[in-house]
């Protein structure tokens, strides 16, 4: 049980992590795109709020969520090696 939930907070992070950064590489290029075909100053002045704040949404879950699971990891081992009742089901 215990193994198999550790395999699950790794696969949780990495996945987090792999799904952000794939998010914020489109998010970039397309808006790197836009703004090479629409580089008006009005453009850029309306787009760059949203945009930042996508970027730090997509970077806060692929730094967090692996960092919470990774916490999350080592707790559950080193209760384990304290108190090795609970390592039910290994």
């Amino acid at each position: 049980m215990q193994t198999s939930l550790l395999q699950w907070l790794t696969n949780i992070g990495w996945a987090a992590f792999t799904w952000s950064l794939a998010g914020l590489v489109l998010l970039n290029a397309g808006a790197a795109a836009f703004m090479l075909t629409r580089g008006t100053r009005d453009v850029v002045q309306r787009f760059t709020g949203g945009w930042l704040a996508a970027n730090l949404l997509l970077l806060v879950v692929g730094v967090g969520v692996p960092a919470i699971t990774a916490i999350a990891r080592l707790t559950l081992l080193a209760v384990r090696t304290v108190v090795p009742e609970v390592a039910i089901g290994d």
